[in-house]
């Protein structure tokens, strides 16, 4: 969320609001001209998954407009907290209409939005070290050099 966040607020200083994004230059591809025979493998296609689930913005404005929502509206998501306001509950209610039963009342935001969360991670990890089940320990994080 916070890459999210970070990414708006600099497009938004970068290009205004609404951004005006610079026009891309189409790339020249040039025709493979061969005598080799071109052998047509499936698994190689233009096509993947992942191409199919990279979407087509390459902006986060781009990427928050393709998922309908208008200019006006997206400037708020430069903040943070605006996020944990708008997307659980439109995810409450795509779960519901998929015919998701849950018991709603035990759901709660896990970041710092929420200061009992703290609490409750810490008597969870405070469980799980008193019955051996977790030891302290290296592992590896996510950092961002623009984030310090």
């Amino acid at each position: 969320i916070k890459a999210c966040a970070d990414k708006i607020k600099r497009e938004l200083e970068a290009f205004g609001c609404p951004p005006q994004f610079p026009q891309d230059v189409e790339e020249v591809v040039e025709e493979r001209k061969s005598d080799e025979p071109i052998i047509k493998d499936k698994s190689k296609g233009k096509k993947s998954k992942a191409m199919a689930k990279a979407g087509t913005g390459k902006y986060q404005w781009q990427i928050m407009r393709s998922l309908g929502l208008q200019d006006n509206e997206i400037k708020n998501f430069a903040d943070v907290n605006y996020w944990l306001q708008y997307f659980p509950p439109k995810t409450e209610a795509d779960l519901r209409a998929m015919g998701l039963r849950v018991d709603w009342r035990r759901s709660f935001i896990t970041t710092d939005a929420n200061p009992f969360y703290d609490s409750f991670v810490r008597w969870q990890f405070i469980k799980l070290k008193e019955r051996n089940k977790i030891k302290f320990g290296k592992r590896y994080t996510i950092y961002s050099p623009k984030d310090g």
